[in-house]
């Protein structure tokens, strides 16, 4: 007689904002998995049909459960989503994160082997059209979780310490224990990592499987990829400040990393206001003249720049003295 443990349910959480042209795309895949227990798509407050959408959807497909929440931000609405799941295991979700066949069943498959697992699937960026201009973004950001990955395999100590969400299963008790939603973190870009750091502070463990497949969809014009940096460079500086005895104090050099030497010097300067606002102006500059001239080089080797520069405004939003 077999006494393996049986595959345990699945609850998906996707919050959303102003995605409704994608959310098809998006909920329709999980749909079709056969250990899908139920789909909880939550409404972050958008009045742009999301949630009608997903009604009708739901009228063929009673899994899915939208819900509809005020708007407070990505980590409250997931969190919300959490609260009224009712699986063995949650999966939670980004909504520009496309699953790949299986991709419920492998979750279920991996925490059917321990239930202390906190188990990260793989979500590479689907790459822009051949050709396609203003897409530097994409580029970049596809090199630097490619980056996170394979640090991922080489260190497995490393996942729940830089934990990178959009595709990551936690047993429902341990979201009991340790909820999503941190208030220091409820609209900040590091609100995976902060939950990474609690579940490692609770005693989970920490699994990257490149098998649990889904495409990320990600698009982002100059103007929002600079907002991003600011908020990634705050969240980076507030999980130093919230977990300062685990990662001690922020090291302000590292946001200079892999930067020639010269340009690093320049780039110290940013902490005098008019310098930095100058700097800024002009590389925007240039990087908009590329992208418009199609001189990829100029426009990536600018944006990569820039996006330094508005990381390091971004902690000393949080931190004056950094």
């Amino acid at each position: 007689m077999s006494t393996e443990t049986p595959l345990p349910s699945v609850s998906v959480v996707v919050p959303t904002y102003r995605r409704r042209d994608n959310l098809s795309e998006v909920v329709l895949p999980l749909l079709e998995d056969p250990a899908l227990l139920e789909l909880l798509v939550v409404v972050d407050g958008c009045e742009d049909g999301s949630l009608e959408l997903l009604e009708q959807i739901a009228e063929t497909h009673p899994r899915l459960r939208p819900i509809w929440t005020e708007n407070s931000g990505g980590a409250a609405a997931r969190q919300t989503g959490i609260d009224a799941a009712v699986g063995d295991v949650l999966l939670l979700l980004d909504d520009d994160v496309v699953a790949a066949p299986g991709l419920v069943s492998g979750h279920a498959r991996r925490h059917q082997e321990a239930s202390d697992l906190v188990v990260l699937g793989y979500m590479p960026t689907r790459p822009p059209e051949q050709g396609a201009r203003g897409r530097f973004a994409t580029h970049l950001y596809a090199q630097e979780y490619e980056s996170v990955c394979r640090a991922y395999e080489a260190d497995p100590a490393t996942v729940l310490l830089r934990l990178w969400g959009g595709n990551v299963s936690v047993r429902r008790e341990h979201l009991v224990a340790v909820p999503y939603h941190s208030g220091p973190f409820a609209r900040s870009n590091h609100s995976d990592r902060d939950f990474g750091l609690r579940l490692k502070a609770a005693g989970l463990r920490g699994v990257f499987d490149r098998s649990l497949l889904s495409s990320h969809e990600h698009v982002r014009p100059l103007e929002a990829f600079l907002r991003d940096a600011r908020r990634q460079g705050a969240g980076r500086a507030l999980v130093h400040l919230e977990h300062a005895e685990l990662l001690g104090p922020l090291p302000m050099e590292d946001t200079l990393q892999g930067l020639p030497g010269p340009l690093r010097a320049v780039l110290r300067l940013d902490r005098f206001a008019p310098l930095r606002a100058a700097m800024s102006a002009v590389l925007l500059a240039v990087a908009k003249l590329a992208s418009r001239a199609g001189v990829t080089a100029v426009e990536v080797g600018s944006a990569k720049v820039l996006r330094r520069l508005e990381t390091r405004r971004g902690v000393r939003e949080v931190i004056p003295t950094a």
